[in-house]
């Protein structure tokens, strides 16, 4: 009996050494979530143009995380709240982040509840929730705020009533715009409601006008569009890719180019392509769906 209660408080003293030598050691190593976090957050710059410089790269080389890292950071530290709350607003807009895109936009208007721009961004945001009601009442709100705003009635109503499948009116409110400002937005906004009523050859003006006014346009996605409806699968694949090489990475130009290449019997090519455009916009549902049917 003796013998065997020796041999039981061997073993025990063996495993608390083992812990203390092993184990426990380990353990110190492990960083605690918030140490961690702490520690992300150190390495972000501490000055306000430097952050602000990061914040915009990051956003333009698509890594949105980064990038409202950032602007959460500035708003430690800047007293123009209202401007960092609609960045990080359309920057979460960009990254599929919805719910926590409207949250941003509804901190600014509660800073300036009679800022057009503003109700026309959330108006986007709505639109592209698919909550249309929603987005007609803020744009024409921002409309009544102020009736030359060129972009309530591009970006907002234009495309809401494309999005409707009310081609007639979104020509309207285009035409519109580019009667307040002839801008490289609204020709290439046109570009894209001729596209959708099958009016290829004025579709190709308009962003090739687009083009004229800003070389660097992301109308390249618009075109690549015409191309690809067209059948000219080569020649939406070098505008596609001359946007992410010249311009800056977008999932939506990604996902454009795997269409592409999926017509052009490109399978790893389009598998890569579909795949980034999962990783810039992981939320958007569409990207996943067609990555997905690549797979299977």
């Amino acid at each position: 009996m003796m013998k065997r209660f020796k041999y039981v408080l061997l073993v025990l003293i063996s495993l608390v050494i083992v812990e203390s030598i092993i184990i426990l050691p380990y353990k110190s190593r492990s960083i605690p979530t918030k140490a961690l976090q702490s520690t992300r957050s150190q390495l972000l710059p501490n000055t306000e143009s430097e952050l602000i410089i990061l914040a915009q790269e990051s956003y333009r080389e698509g890594d949105y995380g980064k990038s409202i890292a950032a602007y959460q950071k500035i708003l430690d530290l800047t007293s123009d709240k209202e401007n960092v709350y609609l960045q990080l607003a359309n920057t979460y807009r960009y990254w599929g982040k919805y719910e926590l895109s409207e949250k941003m936009f509804k901190e600014a208007l509660e800073i300036d509840p009679n800022k057009d721009s503003t109700y026309t961004d959330l108006g986007k945001l709505y639109r592209n929730m698919e909550r249309y009601e929603d987005a007609e009442r803020l744009f024409k709100k921002a409309l009544d705020i102020n009736p030359k705003s060129d972009q309530a009635y591009s970006y907002g109503l234009g495309y809401l009533y494309r999005d409707m499948g009310k081609y007639d009116d979104a020509l309207t409110m285009f035409k519109k715009a580019l009667e307040l400002n002839p801008s490289e937005f609204n020709y290439s906004g046109l570009g894209d409601i001729y596209r959708d009523m099958g009016n290829y050859l004025e579709s190709e003006a308009m962003f090739k006008k687009a083009f004229e006014i800003n070389p660097k346009s992301e109308s390249y996605l618009g075109l690549g569009w015409t191309y690809f409806e067209q059948g000219k699968y080569d020649e939406a694949e070098e505008v596609l890719k001359e946007f992410l090489q010249n311009i800056r990475e977008k999932g939506e130009v990604y996902y454009t180019l795997g269409q592409v290449y999926i017509k052009q019997g490109k399978v790893e090519e389009a598998r890569k392509a579909l795949k980034r455009a999962v990783e810039l916009n992981p939320d958007n549902q569409m990207f996943k769906k067609s990555l997905n049917n690549l797979k299977n």
